[in-house]
């Protein structure tokens, strides 16, 4: 559920960025290709200005990860799945919550799946502060 939204804010924050050469990607360690977003997913997204309508769930690949030069994880289990699975990979990746921010410092961004309609918003609400954090890191030296 976290995943599709990281892109999607992503791309959106991005468009503000000129001459950007950066492609984002979104995909799950234990998603099931094809599927949808999650109800709740889209209802929050939509709160947030994002479209989660046409989105469908893409399974993480090797191939993915070694095209990848920056892949964030969401929690500690994320980190350890990814790193057990492609330890290759160690170098390029990090955790999304270091970018949340002194007010708001979770560092793992917990899966809002069991955490209801609510749980979802104040997930993307996280998310959308990391990812405005990370853009602003990004590209302030320009």
């Amino acid at each position: 559920m976290r995943s599709p939204m990281c892109e999607a804010l992503m791309n959106r924050a991005l468009t503000a960025v000129p001459d950007k050469q950066i492609k984002v990607t979104s995909a799950g360690l234990n998603a099931a290709p094809g599927r949808a977003a999650h109800p709740w997913a889209v209802a929050a997204a939509r709160e947030l200005g994002i479209s989660l309508e046409n989105h469908r769930a893409k399974l993480l690949t090797a191939e993915m990860v070694d095209q990848a030069d920056v892949i964030f994880a969401m929690d500690c289990q994320n980190q350890v799945q990814l790193l057990s699975r492609y330890a290759h990979a160690k170098s390029k990746v990090f955790m999304l919550g270091a970018y949340a921010g002194e007010d708001c410092r979770p560092l793992e961004i917990h899966d809002p799946y069991y955490a209801g309609e609510e749980g979802t918003r104040e997930c993307y609400k996280i998310v959308n502060t990391c990812i405005q954090n990370l853009v602003g890191t990004l590209f302030s030296e320009r």
